[in-house]
């Protein structure tokens, strides 16, 4: 079975690119190309059959950037999976994609193996993140003033979660599925679907990933 797969970049020769290392990768699919975020979500409207099962979209496009694509994409499509595409230096605004609900983040430099992997690792568990590029992402935050006012407000909705939600949180930093997490917790799929939605509803963070790097932000977890 395919993996059908939806490309978003703005340079033409980037998603050619992309296209011709995905298709040379058994059992994945290009269904089709945007080249901005707005013409992904009008495509993906008008798709009645091969609706992708991953959308790539990249950070920085004209007429509907990365992050707004994605916060519409999650709320119209809430099991789509999503992952990010960018270069090296976009530290500030990959994580404003995984806060806006992308699963996962690919450099567009990423070897075969690792688009591979990442793409697999998505679509089977719905997240993907590396202990690496979490760090990077965590200790390349803004400075000063911006970054009190973030941690002030990281801490006050922190506040906000109840002991067991916290530790949901803690469990989610590890490669577990949800139902494992479930077991471990001594509790019913069905309320750790609860505790998902109302971490990432208090929290603001539409995506599990985003769960991760709030995680190590406030010390919950290390990497």
């Amino acid at each position: 079975m395919n993996i059908n797969i939806a490309l978003t970049d703005d340079h033409q020769l980037v998603r050619k690119g992309i296209r011709l290392l995905l298709e040379n990768i058994n059992g994945f699919k290009v269904v089709f190309e945007a080249g901005n975020g707005k013409e992904l979500i009008e495509q993906m409207d008008k798709q009645k059959k091969n609706q992708p099962d991953i959308v790539l979209v990249d950070v920085n496009m004209p007429v509907m950037e990365g992050p707004e694509a994605v916060k519409i994409l999650r709320e119209k499509y809430p099991d789509l999976r999503i992952v990010a595409l960018s270069v090296n230096t976009d530290m500030e605004n990959i994580r404003n994609m995984i806060r806006s609900g992308a699963n996962a983040y690919l450099f567009k430099d990423s070897t075969p193996e690792m688009f591979e992997k990442v793409l697999r690792e998505v679509y089977e568990n719905g997240f993907f993140y590396s202990a690496e590029v979490v760090k990077s992402l965590t200790t390349n935050t803004p400075a000063g003033e911006r970054k009190d006012k973030e941690q002030k407000r990281n801490e006050e909705l922190l506040n906000q979660l109840t002991a067991r939600e916290k530790e949901f949180l803690v469990h989610c930093c590890s490669e577990q599925t949800y139902r494992q997490i479930a077991d471990n917790m001594g509790i019913s799929q069905h309320t750790v679907n609860g505790y998902r939605e109302s971490v990432f509803q208090k929290l603001d963070i539409r995506s599990r990933t985003g769960l991760v790097m709030y995680a190590v932000n406030m010390g919950l977890f290390s990497v």
